[in-house]
């Protein structure tokens, strides 16, 4: 073979060899691609968000798959949910509203409980019923929840936002407020309700008195929803799951959530007793398919919140709302 004819097949070779070298590059590239990072998840303190931390702890949501902030308010969650510093947060149905209202795009994953006792209106001694209300200094929650729960319960006094002085804070200021003596009712919710009452105050209204209008909801944003698909879905596998442990292990189970929260088994089944808890197949009825029942839930606060000014138009929540919802959570 001649010298020319021995470059040649060299330099082809050579050639072969780059190729495969580059080749082989670009796959141990493609092989090593960084994981997904953690889903970051937003919540405040609520009994009804407990099992979320719960699936942490016995370790069905690990933190490899999510990472749980728990926020000191609900207002604080709303907002790092709308500034998108959180993939997933538990909100509540009116927040999700004014974050539509607002032109945030997410998905619901799930209804987490329905408020039928837990979010109430506890007041001093001197306040025993609603009819002592007017003339009255109330505190609400500094979200739309109080402002709405506020609504309800003038509407069941026959009194107008005239007839009282609104003082909105956070919840987690109200016994401070109470042993100061800075407002006569308080519109609130587990834990603070209880930590109200050990001071003294008095119920006068709750949720159960308006069934079926206060949900908690799971929401993600909705680029992380399409982009992290299989992410997310794992995540509302877990709430569920955790959700049927805890039927299943009832005494355990709030057993560790009073821990994480302070109080006892009973004390934690106390605080959790005004709430009602769906699983899975009440919640394909509530979000999926293509009647949610949600919807005449939403349509109804709409209406308040549109009185109350915390809406300036309807919203239509069909958008966020997944009618193939089933074939996510269930594999």
């Amino acid at each position: 073979m001649g010298v020319s004819a021995t470059v040649g097949k060299n330099w082809v070779r050579s050639c072969v060899l780059l190729l495969l070298v580059g080749l082989s590059g670009l796959l141990l590239t493609a092989c090593s691609k960084e994981p997904a990072q953690p889903l970051r998840i937003a919540s405040s303190p609520w009994p009804g968000y407990e099992p979320l931390y719960l699936a942490n702890e016995i370790g069905y949501l690990t933190a490899d798959k999510a990472v749980i902030h728990e926020l000191p308010s609900s207002d604080i969650t709303l907002e790092s949910f709308r500034n998108r510093s959180v993939d997933i947060a538990s909100l509540t149905l009116d927040e999700t509203l004014e974050l539509l209202q607002g032109g945030v795009r997410l998905r619901v994953l799930a209804v987490m409980d329905m408020s039928h006792g837990a979010d109430a209106v506890m007041a001093t001694p001197k306040v025993k019923s609603l009819a002592d209300l007017k003339g009255k200094r109330i505190a609400i929650t500094n979200i739309p929840l109080g402002v709405y729960m506020l609504s309800r319960l003038l509407d069941a006094a026959n009194l107008t936002r005239a007839d009282v002085t609104v003082i909105p804070s956070a919840e987690s200021r109200h016994e401070e407020m109470y042993r100061q003596g800075k407002a006569d009712v308080f519109i609130t919710f587990e834990p603070f309700k209880s930590k109200l009452a050990a001071l003294g105050a008095r119920e006068i209204f709750n949720s159960s008195h308006i069934p079926n209008e206060i949900f908690d909801l799971l929401l993600v944003q909705e680029d992380v929803y399409r982009q992290q698909y299989a992410e997310v879905c794992d995540v509302a596998r877990q709430w569920f799951r955790t959700i049927e442990y805890i039927e299943r292990s009832p005494q355990e189970a709030a057993g560790k959530m009073g821990k994480r929260l302070g109080v006892s088994a009973a004390e934690y089944r106390h605080m959790a007793a005004g709430i009602k808890v769906p699983g899975l197949q009440e919640n394909l009825r509530l979000i999926g398919g293509d009647e949610p029942a949600i919807l005449s839930a939403a349509k109804r606060l709409n209406e308040v919140m549109l009185r109350e000014g915390q809406l300036n138009a309807r919203v239509d929540m069909r958008a966020a709302l997944d009618a193939k919802l089933e074939a996510c959570i269930v594999r």
